[in-house]
């Protein structure tokens, strides 16, 4: 009998994870179209093919299960960008990186933020431009964690090769705006204005790689400017 219990552990758990994967999957994309106060958890139980308690096993509340998925999203970006940030963490806490190094890491990690936003390989990427893009009218406290991930990851390593850069401080409010300004021709890909104004119904891979490359050459130029000025 026991032996049949232990037999019979390793598939219940698997069925347990895949229901909460289910839940959190359909939660993103209910939370990304109609909001926190407009998604109902009957709506989101009724589409996820689970009983309405499941929410509550799972995740306790529509706050919990809310919070699930801006962590769930947290660790998608991370899993991207921590690896990027960390060798520019590295790489600048090590040595004097040269102008051409630091431009090239600054250009790396816009790469690494493009395909995030616009690359249709890379996992629940429609799901997610969907959910930044609602977070960006309706605010939520629950969204923090995600924020400061984003200042942490993107924001502190483009200050810190800026700054480097300019020979000012990562704190210094030009490169403050500069990096505003570098990251925002990244974050303009983010929206739902990419496909209609390329009159496509998703990006390619070879209009990803395009992005890519133009962002590198204006990143280029505008460090070349500074020199020359």
């Amino acid at each position: 009998m026991a032996e049949a219990v232990s037999r019979f552990r390793p598939g219940s758990q698997q069925r347990g994870e895949d229901t909460r994967r289910r839940i959190l999957e359909t939660a993103l994309e209910l939370f990304a179209t109609d909001g926190f106060e407009g998604a109902s958890t009957r709506t989101l139980a009724e589409r996820a093919g689970v009983n309405l308690p499941a929410i509550q096993y799972y995740f306790g509340s529509k706050e919990g299960l809310y919070r699930a998925v801006v962590e769930h999203i947290t660790q998608q970006l991370e899993d991207r960008l921590v690896p990027v940030s960390t060798h520019i963490h590295t790489t600048l806490t090590q040595g004097q990186p040269s102008p051409r190094q630091l431009i090239s890491m600054l250009c790396d990690l816009l790469d690494t933020l493009i395909s995030l936003m616009i690359d249709e390989n890379v996992p629940d990427r429609e799901r997610r431009q969907k959910f930044f893009a609602r977070i960006e009218v309706e605010p939520n406290p629950a969204t923090d964690v995600l924020l400061e991930s984003i200042m942490q990851h993107v924001m502190a390593p483009c200050t810190e090769l800026i700054g480097r850069l300019t020979n000012r401080a990562a704190d210094d409010e030009q490169v403050l705006l500069r990096a505003m300004t570098i990251i925002g021709q990244a974050k303009i890909f983010c929206s739902w204005g990419t496909n209609r104004v390329l009159c496509a119904d998703a990006i390619s891979e070879s209009q990803v790689r395009a992005i890519q490359t133009l962002i590198r050459e204006q990143i280029h130029a505008i460090f070349r400017g500074m020199r020359h000025a």
